[in-house]
This record gives structure tokens, C-alpha cells and sequence, in this order.
């Protein structure tokens, strides 16, 4: 059985479904967060049409026990049941947003399918983060008797360690250009919600995050937590030049953050042979989004950020779009020992 949030028709204030549509075509008189299932649940093929729309993102909110004794290849385990079960719908929202943060999960623009034992939980988690912004997020209610029917490669069984966040792609493809841990610290320039600090902590780096958003530094909190990392976290106003760190660092990190006054005080913030990564937004012909203009990199500038400052050796620059579509520019440079 799966049940669909709202389609984007809905979120853009359009006319849509009240809740979104059904994964597949449904005969007349079923559920409209249902696909067509029998009383034993989803098939085979209703699983993989789930899992292939999902791409590779699958929350699992069953029971961790549950989880363990099997569950679908690849899914993220959240246990939110059964105590969501006995959560009033009308206090389900805030329930699930203190206990689901947006930094557990995918961005946003992302698929997402969430796996429940029972179809109306399905519905209503899966409905809760459609109302969060989610553009396409799913739920497929799958009870362990019908799990137990699905062929053997479509259920994994044991404890999953999977996540569902991931740092930044960009500090991911070229992650093996920066000194290895031992080198020194890293810092983490406007860290926001902490992904990029908390992934290079789990590689062994000793990071320190600073951004000047409390909300953003409590979620990083959170994650570092869960994640079992050990990140500093600072409360700043980068615009004020006081409070950029002394250094020395090994790794400087900017992710879509921009201060060009910053950012020609870096270079004297790095050891020597240390390294910048910096991707953040670029303008582009008929961009009108966010940030403004002032904040987006024009073409070609993030090769020659530092040209009058103090020359870096240019390892990468990329100027190209994010995931989710916005113009983007990036570069690591290195800056000689």
C-alpha cells in the first residue's frame, strides 16, 4: 500500500489533490493515498516501482526491532513507531518535525519514500513532510507479513547503519585533494546545518563550524550527536572581522556562502600547503533567485578570487548546477608550503 504527500501543484498554492496522488493508477472507489494493493499488502512489482521512484532514499520508521528482523535493501532506520500511533493527528505535525529534522534526511528536491507497518502512519508521515516542502515524498505501509512474502533481493535483514544526509557533492568528488588529518584543523566557514563539519569529523578531521544562525547551529548540533562526531561549534557574525578565527588551518570550507572581503582574508588563516574549498552560487542568465546578486560568483571569478592577494595553485573549478538547480561555481585551491 503506498500513500503519496502533497504533489507540487499543492505546495505552489495551485490546485492539487488534497494530500497528493496515488504512485500507480488505482481502480475506482480506492483509497486516494493508496495504491491498489491487496489485503496482504503491496506486491513485488508495487516494491520495486517504490524503490526505483525513491532513488536510493528510504526512511524506515518501523520499530528498530522491526527494522532488524527485515527490511527493504538500502532503507535509513528512524523508529517512530509504534509511539506515533498514539500521537492525536492533531499533534502529529509537531511530533514528527522535533523528531524528523530536516537534517536527517535528503534535500528536499529529492525522492523520498517512507516505509511504515501500517498504512494510515504511512500516510501521515509521509503527508507531514509533503507540508514541509518535500517535493515528492511517498509512504508504502509494508507489515512484516508481507515483507516476509517479498523475494529474497528485495529484504535485507540486521541492524542498517545507512543515513540519508550527505555533505555537500561538491567537498565529496574531490574530498581526496585535501591534506590528510594529521595536517591540521579544518575550518568551516558559515557551517550552517553542519553537514560538510561533520562528515570531514567521521573522515578524522578536527573541525570547527562557525555561523552566526542559532537554528542552524543547533541543528548541527544534532547531527554531530547522532552521528557520533566531535565538532566545535561557534556562534559568530563573519561580516565582523574579529570573529574570524586566528588559525592556523589546514582546510578552509565555504559552501554557498559568500563574503568577498572573507574571503581575501583566508589565505592568511592556512598552513602552509593548506587547502580552500569553496562552492557556493553563480550568476547566471535568467537566475532570479536567491541570493542576491552581490552574493553569487560571476563567471570565471572563482578562479581568480585570491589573483591579487596571495595566488593559489588552482586544483579544480567547476562552474556548472547544483542537484536542486541552482547556478553554481566552485574551486580548491591549495596554496604553496
Amino acid at each position: 500500500m503506498l500513500a503519496d504527500g502533497p504533489d507540487r501543484a499543492k505546495q505552489l498554492g495551485g490546485p492539487g489533490a488534497p494530500d497528493g496522488k496515488a504512485m500507480i493508477d488505482q481502480p475506482p472507489g480506492a483509497d486516494d493515498h493508496l495504491a491498489a494493493a491487496g489485503p496482504a499488502g503491496p506486491s513485488a512489482d508495487q516494491v520495486r516501482e517504490a524503490l526505483s521512484a525513491a532513488r536510493g532514499n528510504i526512511l524506515d520508521v518501523r520499530a528498530a526491532a522491526t527494522h532488524a528482523a527485515g527490511h527493504l535493501p538500502g532503507s535509513a532506520s528512524l523508529p517512530l513507531e509504534p509511539q506515533l500511533a498514539d500521537v492525536a493527528p492533531v499533534r502529529r505535525d509537531a511530533w514528527l518535525a522535533a523528531r524528523l529534522p530536516s537534517i536527517f534526511l535528503p534535500p528536499p528536491h529529492e525522492p523520498l519514500l517512507v516505509v511504515a507497518d501500517h498504512p494510515d502512519l504511512a500516510r501521515a508521515v509521509a503527508a507531514h513532510l509533503g507540508r514541509r516542502g518535500r517535493a515528492t515524498v511517498r509512504g508504502l505501509a509494508l507489515p512484516r507479513s508481507a515483507l516476509e512474502r517479498l523475494p529474497a533481493d528485495l529484504v535485507g535483514r540486521g541492524r542498517s547503519c545507512r543515513v540519508l544526509w550527505r555533505a555537500p557533492a561538491f567537498l565529496r568528488r574531490w574530498a581526496h585533494l585535501l591534506p590528510p588529518p594529521v595536517a591540521g584543523p579544518v575550518l568551516d566557514l558559515a557551517c550552517g546545518s553542519g553537514r560538510a563539519a561533520v562528515w570531514l569529523a567521521q573522515q578524522g578531521y578536527r573541525v570547527t563550524g562557525i555561523d552566526h544562525q542559532p537554528e542552524a547551529l543547533a541543528l548541527a548540533r544534532t547531527l554531530a550527536a547522532a552521528s557520533g562526531a566531535s565538532v566545535s561549534l561557534l556562534a559568530a557574525d563573519l561580516r565582523q572581522r574579529q570573529n574570524l578565527p586566528v588559525g592556523p588551518s589546514s582546510v578552509v570550507l565555504m559552501f554557498r556562502f559568500l563574503d568577498r572581503d572573507l574571503v581575501g582574508r583566508v589565505p592568511a588563516q592556512l598552513r602552509p600547503g593548506g587547502v580552500v574549498v569553496l562552492s557556493t552560487f553563480r550568476d547566471a542568465p535568467g537566475y532570479v533567485g536567491n541570493p542576491r546578486p552581490r552574493h553569487r560568483l560571476g563567471g570565471g571569478e572563482a578562479a581568480v578570487l585570491w589573483a591579487r592577494v596571495a595566488p593559489p595553485v588552482i586544483l579544480v573549478h567547476e562552474e556548472g548546477f547544483d542537484d536542486d538547480g541552482k547556478p553554481s561555481a566552485g574551486v580548491v585551491c591549495r596554496w604553496p608550503r
